[in-house]
């Protein structure tokens, strides 16, 4: 039996984050400017990129927390990945997540990819 995830994620992991558990999150990332390769000419500067997902908060326990990778303050966020997917954002370190008028910046993501398929991300987050 071969398991649609795409189904998965689109029937099940979404609306539980979209309808039900999760609430809306900002990524933002950022675009390097466009450089013309005939004449070396920046023809469009770097720009900020804000893409609003759906997701879920979880505290980490205090066995999780070694003071090293995982800090007592640092945040999961598991985010649906299917509006990332689509806009061509790959969550990593040199990203931010703001949610509940906080910023947070990304430390370490951890996606969720069943035969290849994003799921969603679990980003580990800190302020």
């Amino acid at each position: 039996m071969t398991l649609d995830y795409a189904s998965l994620r689109d029937n099940t992991v979404e609306p539980l984050l979209r309808e039900q558990f999760g609430f809306p999150m900002v990524i933002r990332s950022s675009r390097e400017p466009t450089i013309d390769p005939n004449t070396g000419a920046i023809t469009a500067g770097p720009t900020t990129v804000d893409t609003t997902v759906y997701g879920i908060f979880r505290f980490y326990s205090q066995d999780e927390i070694d003071g090293k990778d995982i800090l007592a303050n640092d945040i999961q966020a598991l985010v649906e990945a299917k509006t990332l997917n689509t806009a061509g954002i790959f969550p990593d370190t040199g990203m931010q997540l703001i949610a509940n008028g906080n910023t947070y910046n990304i430390v370490r993501n951890t996606p969720t990819q069943p035969g290849g398929v994003s799921l969603m991300f679990r980003l580990q987050i800190r302020k």
